[in-house]
């Protein structure tokens, strides 16, 4: 009934999340989830409440995206990695997941 796959996670600003959306569907993801995040890092804390943060833009995005092919999913990261996070802070890592309907990933 399960099915093994990789799910790939993000967390960056929000300033990044459309580059972040194009990488993930150019690198074949069919899919993916995007929630509002926040914790506290090394700078700061983050919050995740409405209207969080002064300036619009800086607020954190978790992205959250399942595929089959875990070289597919690492090759994501490596271009979120090298086109974004050169610029903004980021976030990433894999880990290995269990699904019913493995055709949706």
């Amino acid at each position: 009934m399960f099915h093994s796959a990789t799910k790939l996670v993000v967390i960056t600003e929000h300033f990044v999340s459309r580059q972040v959306c194009k990488i993930i569907e150019e690198g074949g993801g069919k899919g993916y989830t995007m929630v509002p995040a926040g914790g506290k890092g090394s700078h700061h804390l983050h919050p995740t409440m409405e209207k969080a943060t002064v300036i619009e833009g800086f607020d954190n995005i978790k992205f959250e995206v399942i595929m089959q092919d875990r070289k597919l999913a690492e090759a994501i990261a490596e271009r979120v990695l090298n086109e974004c996070f050169d610029d903004y802070p980021g976030v990433m890592y894999l880990e290995d997941v269990q699904v019913c309907r493995p055709e949706r990933f």
